[in-house]
C-alpha cells in the first residue's frame, strides 16, 4: 500500500530481528522501545487491511491465538494483572496516511511490579498513562525480550 508507515515495517520484519517477539503467517508481535508498561508491543497485520471490519475469519483466528500467547507470555514473564489490547488508527489519520491494522498490547501492575531489579510503577493504575514516555537501555530491553520469547516457548494451547 502505498504511503503505509506499517507496511514497509512488517514486510522487513523477520522472527530472528531482535525487536520481534512472535511472528505468525499473518501477524507479527514487535516489542515497544517504551515500555510505560512493562511487556508493551504492537501486534500487526502483516498484511494491509485498513479496517477491523476488512479481516476476514482467518485473520481473526490467528490474531486470537496471538493474543493468547501474548497475554499468557506476559502474565508469566512479569505478573501482569491485566492485558489491555487497543486498535487506534487516528495518528494515521491525523497523519493523512493510510490506516493499517494493528493493536496495542499494554500490559496493566495494579502494584507495579519490579523485573532485573527495575521498578516498573504503573502509577496512573487504572487509568491509562497517556503520554508516559519510558525508553529502557538496550540492555534491559533485551532481557525483556528474553523474558517474553522464553514464556512462549513454554506455551502449550
Amino acid at each position: 500500500m502505498n504511503n503505509c508507515d506499517i507496511c514497509p515495517l512488517v514486510a522487513s520484519q523477520q522472527a530472528a530481528d531482535d525487536e520481534v517477539i512472535l511472528q505468525t503467517d499473518r501477524w507479527v508481535a514487535v516489542l515497544d522501545r517504551n515500555q510505560s508498561y512493562l511487556g508493551k508491543a504492537f501486534v500487526s497485520l502483516r498484511q494491509h487491511k485498513a479496517t477491523l471490519s476488512d479481516l476476514d475469519q482467518s485473520d481473526w483466528q490467528e490474531l486470537h491465538e496471538v493474543m493468547r500467547r501474548m497475554e499468557y507470555a506476559t502474565k508469566q514473564a512479569f505478573g501482569a494483572d491485566v492485558c489491555n489490547w487497543e486498535c487506534l488508527m487516528n495518528n494515521a489519520v491525523k497523519a493523512g496516511q493510510p490506516t493499517h491494522v494493528h493493536w496495542h498490547l499494554h500490559p496493566r501492575y495494579v502494584a507495579g511490579t519490579n523485573f532485573a531489579g527495575v521498578d516498573f510503577p504503573d502509577t496512573k493504575w487504572p487509568r491509562i498513562q497517556d503520554g508516559v514516555q519510558r525508553m529502557v537501555e538496550p540492555a534491559l530491553y533485551q532481557q525483556i525480550m528474553h523474558q517474553l520469547r522464553r514464556q512462549l516457548s513454554e506455551y502449550q494451547a
